[in-house]
């Protein structure tokens, strides 16, 4: 089998003016993160990874400064030199995150940040830069305020250092007011659309109605719809719910019976979704890109599709925050 072309395509992201294909690698577990992922990442594999994902076929990578407390970025810009560069038309994003010591996340702390990661990847200029997790560190007032977080980002974008900037968060709510403030180019969402969850569906709406780009990551849940759930899982780190791992539980024994990996059901779901430019997936060695290429081959009809939508718990068991 081979992937459909269209699967694969690039995509307008938006009023970004970037394209990017349906999926793309998200790059938290390349900076090394046993707590979350039950295993670490050496540099070695990280790098690796990198260097197979500049081959092809997706073109988006995602970091964050905070990820591995920047060793996530520093190994990325390892591959990036080995490469002597990034490969035409692929697409680095990062996030400016809180001052880790102090937890200060305004407009001064956005320069630093950006600062810190472009060193560490040994650019000149990013693609895409999100304001990363204002949750806990500030209002949303204060973000968009005189002197905030926001101001910082519009500089950046304002002086050509980046190309377009985003929101990138959980808590579906909080989102949708910095998506309704007209500041960004792209919503980035979490564990908030997948097959056992439907947080962030008013919330794309609302992204899509202000012509944002919409990135979707995290379509596994934290692995529970890679594996399909079992006892003692924790659909997205603890965040969601039991009846979110019991539903995926049972999607997985239903399309067992097709020989359908849940993991592919999930990466497509998302990728299928018209609404979301592209779907990451966090990757930490080079067979993960390929297995990704794997899932977006496996056929899955539409009666499949119709069976898995009556597995979706109710609402009252999703994230919602």
């Amino acid at each position: 089998m081979t992937v459909e072309p269209d699967k694969l395509a690039l995509r307008e992201l938006g009023r970004s003016g970037l394209r990017v294909t349906g999926v793309g690698l998200g790059g938290s577990p390349l900076g090394g993160a046993e707590l979350t992922y039950g295993h670490d990442t050496s540099r070695e594999d990280a790098v690796a990874t990198v260097r197979r994902a500049f081959e092809g076929p997706f073109n988006l990578l995602d970091t964050s400064n905070a990820y591995g407390e920047g060793r996530s970025e520093q190994r990325i810009g390892a591959a990036i030199r080995e490469n002597d560069g990034v490969p035409d038309g692929f697409v680095i994003a990062t996030k400016v995150d809180a001052d880790p010591a102090t937890g200060v996340y305004d407009r001064d702390r956005v320069l630093r940040s950006f600062q810190e990661s472009i060193d560490r990847l040994g650019l000149q200029r990013l693609d895409l830069l999100y304001l990363h997790d204002p949750e806990g560190f500030m209002s949303v007032e204060e973000a968009l305020g005189a002197g905030g977080a926001v101001a910082g980002l519009r500089e950046l974008r304002d002086s050509g250092q980046v190309t377009s900037i985003g929101i990138a968060g959980g808590a579906a709510a909080e989102m949708a007011r910095y998506v309704g403030s007209g500041h960004f180019d792209v919503l980035l969402t979490h564990n908030r659309y997948t097959l056992v969850d439907r947080t962030a569906d008013s919330l794309i709406d609302l992204a899509h109605d202000h012509g944002m780009g919409v990135i979707n990551a995290a379509p596994f849940g934290g692995g529970v719809l890679a594996r399909g759930g079992i006892p003692g899982d924790r659909y997205a780190y603890g965040l969601g719910t039991e009846e979110q791992v019991r539903a995926a539980g049972e999607m997985k024994r239903y399309l067992d019976g097709f020989g359908i990996p849940i993991a592919a059901a999930a990466l497509q779901f998302s990728l299928d979704e018209k609404r979301i430019h592209s779907t990451l997936f966090g990757a930490s060695s080079p067979a993960r890109v390929d297995q990704a290429v794997e899932l977006l081959e496996v056929e899955i009809p539409d009666e499949v599709w119709e069976r898995l939508a009556q597995f979706v718990p109710a609402p009252v068991y999703w994230i919602n925050d």
